[in-house]
């Protein structure tokens, strides 16, 4: 086998379709009732998001790691399908091939998506060992409109994720009753006002850190190995402090534009993870230009001190913020 007789945009094309029926089928279990399911609901909603998504950007490019995003929607698939047949599934459970058809037809579907990367992979693999060292190291210098596409292209990853997190507000049923680390109501929002405080100051010691590798920070010398590594830390951190602040407003409240100050915090919110995964996209892939990584960041910390002041701020001003 060969990627003559299984060319890339064939291959491209039905892992695309393979892993959008499954989306789409569980888009559809989730709108006819799973959406009531405890936490069941949610993760059928975030595995149609992220299907779609992926199907989307599978349509332009196939890099490696769309390949594997792929594969792992249809793994986490096929395991959430498996425990909730045997052990359930946070207390949910199911009995054979029910609901019918939908249930068979996610497992081909899924099924065929994993097949197709195992394929694709093995048809590369075998390709790239007849291969002489000479002919490999051609085959990755591309033209220079063609970096061009393929960096354009990776933005649009970023696109995909504000897309999806704002999707899955605006059609997910809000839960009032959520809760943060065992609180309700005024105390989950008490304690929600404080971490989102915290990672506002997490924010503002990465701006500093970063202004201080940047050379920006003139009584400072030249910034030392440690300070990168303490920069790179410090975002993992606030990453994931904002984790179960963002589950919590977007389950209990999905994405509202009731007013300004609402639609703001939940736009926001949005935006904010679609400028992580561009940061993330800009430091790895190192042919951007210069100011991209210090536009992603800055983008990144305006967007939390925007989502600051409109939430945790008005809240522990009284329910008051200048110009809201």
């Amino acid at each position: 086998m060969n990627t003559r007789s299984l060319p890339a945009p064939a291959l491209r094309l039905a892992l695309a379709a393979t892993l959008a029926a499954s989306g789409y089928i569980h888009a559809q279990l989730y709108i006819d009732g799973y959406r009531f399911v405890h936490v069941i609901g949610s993760l059928f909603l975030l595995q149609a998001s992220t299907a779609f998504a992926v199907a989307a950007l599978l349509l332009f490019a196939a890099p490696l790691l769309l390949r594997i995003a792929a594969a792992a929607i249809a793994i986490g698939a096929l395991a959430g399908f498996a425990a909730s047949r045997t052990i359930g599934l946070f207390g949910f459970s199911e009995h054979g091939l029910q609901p019918a058809p939908q249930a068979p037809l996610s497992l081909v579907a899924e099924a065929l998506t994993l097949l197709i990367v195992a394929v694709w992979q093995t048809s590369e693999v075998a390709a790239q060992s007849r291969a002489g060292a000479a002919d490999h190291v051609e085959g990755l210098a591309h033209p220079a409109g063609h970096r061009r596409l393929y960096d354009v292209l990776w933005l649009l990853l970023p696109v995909a994720v504000v897309a999806g997190l704002y999707w899955y507000g605006r059609v997910h049923t809000p839960n009032y009753e959520t809760s943060l680390f065992g609180n309700r109501g005024n105390d989950a929002q008490l304690l929600k006002a404080q971490l989102g405080s915290a990672l506002l100051g997490l924010a503002l010691i990465q701006l500093l850190l970063a202004l201080w590798i940047y050379g920006r920070l003139p009584a400072l010398r030249a910034a030392p190995h440690g300070v990168h590594t303490t920069h790179r830390l410090i975002g993992l951190a606030a990453f994931l402090l904002s984790l179960p602040i963002a589950r919590h407003c977007i389950t209990a409240y999905g994405v509202q534009l009731t007013d300004t100050r609402v639609a703001l915090h939940s736009l926001a919110g949005c935006f904010l993870y679609g400028a992580f995964v561009a940061k993330v996209i800009v430091v790895r892939h190192r042919r951007w230009p210069g100011w991209a990584l210090p536009l992603a960041g800055g983008t990144l910390v305006t967007a939390i001190a925007l989502i600051w002041y409109v939430a945790p701020f008005w809240y522990l001003n009284g329910f008051h913020a200048p110009g809201l």
